[in-house]
């Protein structure tokens, strides 16, 4: 027995679709950015603990694969904070200047997602190769670091990295236009160590080449990079930031 046509079928399947407004779709729709990645409330919460408000629009569909596994989103936030005279508060660790600021998060489960973040506070006046990463001690890579620098006028990764065993470092260039400057970084590793992070920016104009002319080490300029003689000379020596895992 033929009890509908087809015309009666689709009128069902919509009906169906109206009344359930989450099949084939996400549940808990917060935010969709530009590149059509959709978060709930609760991942966008997490983005702007970890790392700041407004990354959340840059972030493309492989960031969000590899920020959200391993079950991250239900790890415990700490994000350490120092003041200019290294006393710790309540929350854990950043290091100020008077131009930027650097912290560094984790958020920690089989293993942990480690984010450093370098946000300026004024405009840069030389626009060259600064460095980011980080020293690990006592643990070691899950995945390598993603970096981006990101401002109102636009954003860009750098894949110029220096993986050591004992670390990394990334050369990125800055913007060439715009304030509110943040570089960013984020990556895993395994659990019951320290990782040390810093920023170094390039107070002179540097190649790229020159930018990579360091090695890691616990001895360098904020706990992480080590330059060659004459090459130190260009980065600020900016102050580094630590966080137990």
């Amino acid at each position: 027995m033929k009890l509908f046509g087809k015309s009666k079928i689709f009128v069902l399947l919509f009906s169906i679709f109206i009344l359930n407004p989450n099949v084939n779709a996400k549940e808990n729709i917060y935010y969709k950015n530009k590149n059509n990645v959709i978060f709930s409330e609760k991942e966008y919460d997490f983005i702007t603990e970890l790392f700041y408000e407004g990354y959340q629009n840059i972030i493309s569909s492989k960031d969000y694969d590899n920020i959200f596994e391993y079950n991250s989103l239900n790890g415990i936030i700490e994000t350490k904070i120092y003041n200019e005279k290294n006393t710790i508060t309540s929350y854990g660790t950043s290091h100020s200047t008077g131009s930027k600021t650097i912290k560094i998060s984790k958020s920690c489960m089989t293993n942990c997602l480690i984010t450093i973040v370098a946000t300026w506070k004024k405009s840069p006046n030389i626009r060259s190769y600064d460095v980011i990463g980080a020293f690990l001690e006592g643990v070691d890579f899950v995945t390598y670091p993603v970096t981006t620098v990101n401002n109102s006028t636009g954003s860009r990764n750098s894949s110029e990295t220096i993986i050591n065993s004992n670390g990394f470092g990334v050369s990125i260039k800055l913007l060439e236009t715009g304030d509110d400057m943040i570089v960013s970084q984020y990556f895993r590793t395994t659990k019951n160590g320290t990782i040390f992070g810093s920023y170094q920016h390039a107070a002179k104009n540097i190649t790229l080449a020159n930018s990579k002319r360091y090695v890691i080490s616990k001895s360098g300029y904020g706990g992480v990079f080590k330059f060659e003689s004459g090459i130190n000379n260009y980065y600020d020596g900016m102050g580094g930031v630590n966080i137990s895992v």
